[in-house]
């Protein structure tokens, strides 16, 4: 009896732990349709917007409608990567820290998007923060880009989040590498 509760409990901390083929497909089955959508919203009230690069119109357009088609290959790519870093021996991670650090970044990235449209002119001080906090926590995980690239969607389209989003993770990385080569250079040594 003892076993069987063993290994139950060991099965349902690993149950915990996976994001399966199928909570894949629903959430990116779920992220194409809030695209659409909102790319159906914008058809029929106005048009699709073009956003050009260096908002200059002489320069090549990205029409939002792009963003319908990559998004969700984006999408399943980010949870994919997700799911081998869950499933990866001796990670102390679990699918409630990585739904967390999603929802802060989606948070994030509305807040940015809604003082953008209004022009609020805190942008620059929330980016700061965000560069320093990447010297500290690992802000170039795929849930963090994921969250990223869906809260600022709406309002710049998914392929300039995915691309800003991207070299932002860069240089999270590059950042969070750094902060702990600091921080290792003031541990104290194990003879």
């Amino acid at each position: 009896m003892g076993i069987c509760v063993s290994s139950t409990y060991q099965s349902n901390q690993k149950m915990k732990k996976t994001l399966n083929q199928k909570n894949r497909i629903l959430i990116t089955l779920l992220v194409t349709l809030l695209i659409w959508v909102h790319l159906a919203w914008d058809y029929f009230h106005g048009g699709i917007p073009t956003h050009y690069i260096l908002h200059d119109d002489s320069l090549p357009g990205i029409p939002n409608w792009l963003g319908g088609i990559i998004l969700p290959f984006f999408t399943y790519f980010l949870l994919y990567r997700i799911h081998k870093r869950l499933n990866t021996e001796n990670i102390n991670e679990s699918l409630k820290k990585v739904g967390l650090r999603f929802f802060i970044a989606a948070l994030l990235s509305t807040i940015i998007s809604i003082c953008f449209l209004n022009g609020i002119d805190i942008i620059d001080y929330i980016m700061g923060s965000i560069l320093i906090l990447a010297f500290v926590f690992p802000l170039y995980k795929s849930e963090f880009l994921l969250g990223w690239v869906i809260g600022s969607a709406l309002t710049f389209g998914a392929i300039i989040p995915i691309v800003f989003g991207s070299m932002l993770c860069l240089l999270f990385f590059v950042l969070y590498k750094m902060g702990k080569g600091v921080i290792g250079l003031f541990k104290p040594k194990k003879v």
